[in-house]
């Protein structure tokens, strides 16, 4: 009698570890589905490889600044004896090669709606091929946060984005001196 208790539960106990392993399971599939599914729902702003640009612009507080690869090295082109940090300059670029839509609005008939008929940002990007890609900044969405952009690609097809508004507020605000080599305090020559 005691032998076939015994035999019951282990039996019941094994029923319940194959639950309990079946639920833990179930739990890691979904949320790796809900990853993917969120992953695959990421639109990015037409990604660029940062290792194709051979040059850039934009205007931090108006003016266009704009920097060049020349022989290896970046070259800020108002002043070309500044020592300009390599990796300074991917970062940035690859903030903006990985500019993520919120929003994407299609067929817009008045791009005025978005403040895109006068923008107040631009970022131009020239390729290794010797083709360049545009992106005009519209005007803020305060309610949603957010700047309406639009890109040379998107022009014809009147698709407007909605980007987080760090990109016009922080990324673009970069002042050409923080590009530039740090030198180390305290050194010794």
């Amino acid at each position: 009698m005691r032998r076939k208790q015994l035999i019951t539960l282990i039996i019941i106990l094994i029923i319940i570890v194959a639950a309990l392993a079946a639920v833990i399971l179930g739990k890691r599939v979904q949320a790796q589905r809900a990853e993917a599914e969120e992953e695959a729902s990421v639109v990015y702003v037409n990604a660029f490889e940062v290792s194709d640009v051979t040059a850039f612009s934009y205007q931090p507080g108006g003016e266009t600044v704009t920097f060049e690869l020349q022989d290896e090295q970046w070259i800020y082109t108002a002043d070309t004896t500044m020592e300009i940090d390599a990796e300074e300059v991917e970062s940035f670029l690859t903030t903006m090669s990985e500019m993520e839509a919120d929003r994407v609005i299609g067929d817009v008939e008045d791009i005025g709606q978005y403040g895109l008929d006068a923008p107040s940002q631009t970022f131009t990007v020239e390729f290794s091929d010797g083709s360049t890609q545009t992106y005009e900044f519209g005007i803020e969405n305060d309610m949603v946060g957010g700047y309406y952009l639009q890109t040379t690609d998107s022009t014809e097809e009147r698709t407007v984005y909605l980007v987080s508004s760090s990109i016009v507020t922080s990324t673009l605000s970069t002042e050409p001196e923080s590009f530039q080599v740090e030198e180390d305090e305290g050194s010794v020559s």
